[in-house]
């Protein structure tokens, strides 16, 4: 369910990509490796490279840029917009990890 959820998540950002030349430009020569850690489940990882993401790809990536760590149920709340990042960030059920520039990029993911 994760990954469908994530393909589906990857598209959508793919597609704002496309369609916002400006969000084109802020990405354009950004090259990150996301990893995805599912803590009741599978580990994905994708790539962000000049404002598109490929995958998702089964497990660990060798050195990612960022690690989001969360339940699947988070996750999934999260997409649907039953939880807020913030609050999910605050009551410690999403975790992210990496630089605070890259982290203030992947909050359009979400």
């Amino acid at each position: 369910m994760v990954e469908e959820l994530l393909r589906t998540a990857i598209d959508k950002f793919n597609g704002k990509v496309a369609e916002d030349p400006a969000l084109a430009k802020e990405l354009e020569g950004v090259s990150k490796t996301i990893q995805l850690e599912v803590e009741d489940g599978e580990w994905y990882h994708f790539r962000l490279q000049d404002g598109r993401v490929d995958g998702p790809h089964g497990g660990a990536a060798e050195s990612p840029d960022i690690r989001i760590i969360a339940s699947a149920d988070t996750l999934t709340r999260l997409w649907s917009r039953k939880l807020r990042v913030m609050k999910a960030l605050a009551t410690r059920k999403l975790q992210v990890k990496g630089s605070i520039e890259d982290l203030l990029r992947l909050r359009r993911f979400f």
